[in-house]
C-alpha cells in the first residue's frame, strides 16, 4: 500500500480514480489513505477532501466528516456539490437545526439553486413531523431540541442553592421528577424538597402537555404542599399555538394559593427560531382589586450546538418567582406581598450529553438583585447554583 500511496501522489487524477472506486464499493479503510496521500501533495484538491469527508459520513462518523466540510466551505462557498453533502451529513446525524443553518448559508451565496430550496423545505418538513410538545423551548423549529433518539422515559434529579450576601440563610431546593411520554404528549409527576428560613417542606407537582392537534397544544400543571415555604395549592393551563413554520404563540394562567391570600397571574410567550438560535419573551401580569398590577417578565435566547441536546443560554427577568424566592419579615412569611418586590436576574445555562447520549447534564450559574420587602429601594444579592441530571430510556 505504502508504494500505491507514493505512486498516487505523482498522478493524483488517476490514484482519486482509485480511490473513489474503492470508496463506492464501501471499502472506506482502503480508500482514505490514497486521499489523504493527495491532499498531502495538492492540499487544495477539493473534490479529493470533499471524498474523504464522505467516507467518513457514510461510516457514520459525522463529526470528522463535519471538520472536512467545514474546512471546505470555508473557503469555497459555491460550491454546490459540497454544500449538498454538508447538509445531508448533518440530516444524518439528525442535526436538524444545523442543517437548517447550513443550507441558510448555502443560499446566501448560491440563492438561485433550486436543489438547496429543495433540501430546505425537506429539512423544514423533518423538523415539523418531529415536532413534539414541551413547553416554549419545542416550537416548530424548535422540534428537534428534543430528546435525542425515541426516549419513551425519562427520570430527572434536580438540586440548586441561593446564597445571599446579608440577612438570609442560604435556600436549598432538591427534587425528582419522571416523564412519560405517550401518544398524546408528556405526562411529568414530580417531588420538591426545599430547605429555607429553618424550615423544610415538599411540593407533589403534575405536567402534561396533550395535543390538540398538529398545530396546538396545551400545558396543565397542579401542585400541592402541606409546608409554610410552598404554596398550599397551584395550577397553571396555557395553549400553544404555532403561527409559523418558526414560532410559535402562547397564553395562559397561573394560580397560586398561599392559604392566607392567593395570586392569579395571566401569561403568555412568543418564541422563534433562527438559524441556530432561539428566543422567547414571556411577560406577566398579576391583576390586584386594591392596589396597582404587578408585572414581570422574562426573555430568554439560546445557541444551539452540533446536537438538539447541546446549548447555551441566559434568560433575564424582571420581578419574581414567588413560589421559589419567599421570605419572612419577623415571623411572618410574605407569601403574597413578595409577588410585587422589585428584581432583575440573569441566569446561564449549559446542557450537554455525556457520552451515552442517553444522559443529559444542565447546569446552572444567576445572579439576583431583589428589593427588602420591610425596606423599599433598599436591596440584597442572590447567586443560584443549579445542577440537572436526566437519564433518558
Amino acid at each position: 500500500m505504502a508504494q500505491e500511496v507514493s505512486v498516487a501522489v505523482t498522478n493524483p487524477d488517476k490514484v482519486f480514480t482509485q480511490a473513489r472506486a474503492l470508496a463506492f464499493e464501501g471499502d472506506y479503510a482502503a480508500a482514505r489513505p490514497l486521499l489523504e496521500a493527495i491532499l498531502v501533495e495538492y492540499p487544495e484538491y477539493t473534490d479529493v477532501q470533499n471524498l474523504l469527508a464522505k467516507t467518513y459520513s457514510w461510516e457514520g462518523r459525522y463529526d470528522e466528516a463535519r471538520i472536512h466540510f467545514d474546512q471546505i466551505t470555508q473557503n469555497e462557498k459555491k460550491n454546490i456539490e459540497v454544500w449538498i453533502a454538508d447538509i445531508n451529513n448533518e440530516l444524518y446525524a439528525d442535526n436538524e437545526i444545523v442543517a437548517f443553518s447550513k443550507v441558510n448559508k448555502a443560499l446566501e451565496y448560491l440563492p438561485k439553486e433550486s436543489e438547496l430550496v429543495s433540501l430546505k423545505a425537506k429539512i423544514n418538513d423533518r423538523l415539523l413531523k418531529q415536532r413534539t410538545t414541551t413547553q416554549e423551548e419545542k416550537v416548530a423549529l424548535g422540534s428537534s431540541n428534543s430528546e435525542t433518539g425515541d426516549f419513551t422515559h425519562a427520570v430527572g434529579l434536580i438540586s440548586s442553592v441561593d446564597v445571599f450576601d446579608k440577612s438570609y440563610d442560604a435556600q436549598y431546593l432538591m427534587g425528582m421528577e419522571y416523564q412519560y411520554k405517550t401518544k398524546i404528549g408528556k405526562i411529568i409527576p414530580r417531588l420538591s424538597y426545599a430547605s429555607r428560613f429553618q424550615q423544610t417542606g415538599v411540593q407533589y407537582e403534575l405536567d402534561a402537555y396533550p395535543r390538540i392537534d398538529k398545530k396546538n397544544y396545551l400545558y396543565l400543571n397542579y401542585g400541592y404542599s402541606a409546608s409554610d415555604i410552598f404554596p398550599s395549592q397551584r395550577a397553571g393551563a396555557e395553549i400553544f399555538k404555532m403561527v409559523s413554520k418558526t414560532s410559535e404563540l402562547s397564553a395562559g394562567v397561573r394560580y397560586l394559593d398561599f392559604r392566607a391570600s392567593t395570586a392569579t397571574m395571566i401569561t403568555g410567550s412568543y418564541g422563534v427560531y433562527t438559524g441556530n438560535y432561539y428566543f422567547s419573551a414571556r411577560p406577566y401580569i398579576t391583576p390586584r382589586s386594591d392596589n396597582p398590577s404587578g408585572y414581570s417578565g422574562s426573555f430568554l435566547a439560546r445557541k444551539y450546538g452540533r446536537t438538539k441536546d447541546h446549548y447555551v443560554g441566559a434568560t433575564i427577568s424582571l420581578g419574581v418567582s414567588p413560589e421559589s424566592q419567599q421570605l419572612f419579615a419577623g415571623e411572618t412569611l410574605l407569601s403574597e406581598s413578595i409577588l410585587y418586590v422589585g428584581s432583575q436576574q440573569i441566569l446561564m445555562e449549559y446542557q450537554f450529553t455525556g457520552r451515552n447520549l442517553a444522559n443529559l447534564y444542565k447546569a446552572q450559574l444567576g445572579v439576583t438583585r431583589q428589593e427588602f420587602v420591610s425596606q423599599p429601594d433598599t436591596y440584597f444579592l442572590a447567586m443560584t447554583v443549579g445542577f440537572r441530571y436526566t437519564t433518558r430510556f
